[in-house]
């Protein structure tokens, strides 16, 4: 019997990036694994190389589609799976040779296998260097106090004794989720959130979970690359920012979480902000001026809940860089915003190349 299910999206993947991630399964123990590749409506070649991967390979399915975004890419695939587990795998990632190795040994153990969510390290891979991840924690059933870290990471970052840690628990690819436990609490990706669509899911599945059970090995390579969309001028930032504060918030008021989940999110939305001028309003690409682009700024914060943020944002919460922007941002010193933005922006695109 099939254990696992990986689900993968495509769309507009470099094919040497493609083919590795699709390889690096393939050399596991196939006998317990079943791939789905969605090819989104990928104008490229992407289509092609999925199904010669799927005619070499019974246990791999490919389904072509319209592009509609990932979000609805990955529920097709969760709507098919068949198997107890299932798991997320971008394409321009890949898979360490013992995932499922590893992965098999904790998913039929019996003091396991009653888990919701299994969680494992992972390592963030830059072109000439590369950096562990991991939960700092030990092995096992994640405890109150973890759990608690784990939802409020949801809404902000990962702090365990008030240190942050690059860990990101909002990723779907460093976890295997309980294809039972999605099911049956009809956990789907919100279509219309083109940006945060993996922490809008994660803040449902682990705040519904009875059990997360945490790994501690390294079993995931996620590709930090120079091409990203998260680095891409995006015009819509502000819009599909809106989107996934509002998801964020109607969760918060769901699972009514209080106090420190609502100071959490606070702290997001003015890191959100940040990425608003990153990708958008002082982004290189944009063909505005100057002045139109502060006009744009002035704008946008005049919004209810950046106005609110940026009022009632606790900044003990912040890191050094995170203060000296919001500072910025309430002094409106928006010329000083722009060269701290266009600095930080150069000194990532240098990191990922």
């Amino acid at each position: 019997m099939k254990l696992i299910t990986i689900i993968i999206p495509v769309y507009k993947i470099k094919e040497e990036f493609l083919r590795k991630c699709i390889e690096s399964i393939i050399n596991q123990n196939c006998k317990l694994i079943e791939v789905i590749l969605v090819d989104d409506g990928s104008p490229d070649n992407c289509g092609e190389i999925c199904d010669e991967y799927g005619s070499r390979f019974n246990f791999i399915k490919v389904i072509h589609k319209k592009n509609e975004g990932v979000s609805i890419a990955r529920n097709v695939a969760i709507a098919l799976v068949k198997t107890p587990w299932l798991a997320f795998v971008d394409a321009d990632d890949w898979i360490s040779s013992d995932y499922i190795k590893s992965l098999s040994k904790i998913l039929v153990d019996k003091d396991v296998n009653n888990s919701d969510i299994i969680m494992f390290d992972y390592t963030r891979e830059y072109k000439d260097s590369k950096s562990l991840e991991s939960m700092g924690i030990k092995e096992g059933y994640l405890g109150e106090k973890d759990l608690e870290e784990c939802c409020k990471a949801l809404f902000y970052k990962y702090i365990q004794g008030k240190k942050f840690n690059p860990y990101t628990i909002i990723g779907l690819w460093d976890k295997v989720y309980s294809t039972n436990f999605i099911k049956t609490n009809d956990l789907k990706f919100v279509p219309e959130a083109k940006k945060g669509q993996d922490r809008i899911f994660n803040a449902e599945a682990i705040n519904r979970a009875r059990n997360i059970y945490y790994i501690k090995k390294n079993l995931y390579h996620y590709r930090c690359w120079q091409n990203s969309r998260t680095n891409r001028f995006d015009e819509n930032i502000p819009y599909l920012t809106e989107i996934e504060v509002s998801k964020l918030l109607e969760i918060i008021q769901k699972y009514d979480l209080g106090k420190e989940a609502r100071e959490c999110l606070t702290c997001r939305i003015c890191t959100r902000l940040y990425t608003c001028m990153r990708l958008y309003y002082f982004h290189i690409s944009n063909p505005k001026n100057f002045k139109e682009k502060i006009e744009d700024i002035k704008t946008l914060v005049s919004n209810s809940y950046y106005k609110k943020a940026l009022e009632d944002v606790n900044m003990k919460m912040l890191n050094f860089q995170e203060k000296i922007f919001v500072k910025c941002m309430k002094l409106k010193l928006y010329r000083v915003l722009y060269i701290l933005v266009r600095l930080k922006s150069a000194a990532t695109t240098k990191k990922l190349r």
